[in-house]
């Protein structure tokens, strides 16, 4: 095969790449504008595209293959380091950023220490009230004698309140300076 069909080949090649490196050398003139490692990885784009169009060049004036397919190979390592430094920095640069929204984060409001009698009395009139409508409710009820009623109604008044007074003290212990 003639070197000027390579070259030809080589030049339609970089010419149809123009939606890789374009874009590449846009984001190298932002300079600042763009991250770090989309900068690099630009840069490999670029190095890639442009070892191309110099080896399609080198083509058409030197009669030999090689001297081309050295720049090729040339950009193509230079091409692949710069990605993967690329990909180092951008690794990088997300650590860095969720660092920076972690400060962003609000922090859990301080827990404010309840005395523990406020915490016990509380546990106590929830107990109270509780167990005395149990008891409204089952003398309300009718059905029978009130005897077995009141009996009842005392019964379920004491274990509801003991109950409550046993959640009382456990929560005040927890609360305990």
């Amino acid at each position: 095969m003639s070197h000027i069909v390579l070259a030809i080949g080589t030049a339609a090649i970089t010419a149809s790449g123009c939606v890789w490196y374009l874009p590449a050398v846009a984001d190298l003139q932002a300079g600042e504008d763009r991250p770090r490692s989309a900068r690099t990885a630009a840069a490999a784009c670029v190095t890639w595209w442009a070892c191309l169009a110099l080896a399609g060049g080198l083509l058409l004036a030197v009669p030999a293959w090689q001297p081309a397919a050295q720049i090729v190979l040339a950009g193509l390592v230079a091409g692949v380091l710069l990605r993967i430094r690329s990909q180092l920095q951008h690794h990088a640069e997300q650590r860095e950023e969720a660092e920076r929204w972690a400060l962003l984060e609000p922090l859990p409001a301080p827990r404010t220490p309840r005395p523990a009698a406020r915490a016990l009395l509380g546990w106590l009139l929830v107990g109270l009230v509780t167990a005395s409508l149990g008891a409204a409710s089952i003398l309300l009820a009718g059905g029978g004698p009130l005897a077995p009623r009141l009996a009842a109604a005392a019964g379920s008044a004491v274990v509801v309140s003991t109950a409550f007074l046993l959640l009382g003290l456990g929560n005040a212990h927890r609360h305990w300076p």
